[in-house]
């Protein structure tokens, strides 16, 4: 058998790499960027109005009695599954403006903790402008003290939300939001110097957030649709 000496080895090497560079040279747009095409990261900053009622009771607490508003912040890993669909979870954690007072001149601190999953479908994925629309359930803990006590409602809720992120280069995107939630809580839970309690609430009522805010997003673009 014969032996290929080494010019002609690298010879072949050269021949070879000169073939196959249409191929590399065609890879899909996102690939060998260093992010993962399957993943997306997005942070989003926002503004909550709340209305309605926190429970069914003959002499209801309105939402909008306790709290102005929320400033959240909402942080949302997602995956692909194809070009359009993105599933994952998402966590939200505010800042409450409180409205209730506990004194002349002081008002009561509060709190408010969202989590859940979420679906979204993105319009025109390889688009420069990337319109996308989706459903979020999750579930809503909101707490707030009063003199002597910490009252705390939790229950689930569902959003509408929909947006659009502009490319600004590369894997980042940038853009704005706006979303719908509605919900029941359905645990109420009082904490006291003497102790605690908790208990489901028999009588329940429907209350919103409306919301609206920028996201900022790191997302390797998806491949343009095959026709």
């Amino acid at each position: 058998m014969q032996t290929l000496s080494r010019p002609a080895v690298r010879a072949l090497v050269l021949l070879s790499l000169l073939v196959s560079w249409p191929t590399f040279a065609e890879e899909p747009e996102g690939r060998g960027s260093g992010f993962p095409s399957w993943l997306a990261l997005s942070v989003r900053g926002g503004y909550l109005m709340p209305g309605g009622r926190m429970d069914g009771a003959t002499e209801p607490l309105y939402l909008y009695e306790v709290y102005k508003g929320l400033f959240a912040a909402i942080v949302e890993p997602t995956f692909r599954l194809g070009a359009h669909v993105e599933l994952g979870p998402w966590a939200q954690f505010s800042y409450a403006q409180m409205r209730i007072r506990c004194a002349a001149g002081r008002v009561c601190p509060g709190s408010n903790l969202r989590f859940g999953l979420q679906g979204n479908y993105h319009w025109n994925p390889s688009g420069p402008i990337d319109l996308w629309s989706g459903v979020a359930l999750g579930y809503d803990t909101t707490s707030f003290e009063i003199p002597g006590a910490e009252v705390t409602y939790s229950g689930p809720d569902v959003s509408l939300q929909a947006g659009f992120d502009k490319n600004f280069g590369g894997n980042f995107w940038a853009g704005l939001f706006v979303m719908g939630t509605g919900g029941e809580y359905d645990t109420l839970k009082v904490n006291m110097t003497g102790g605690s309690g908790r208990e489901s609430l028999r009588e329940r009522a429907f209350h919103v957030w409306i919301g609206f805010g920028f996201r900022v997003r790191v997302a390797a673009p998806a491949p343009a649709d095959k026709t």
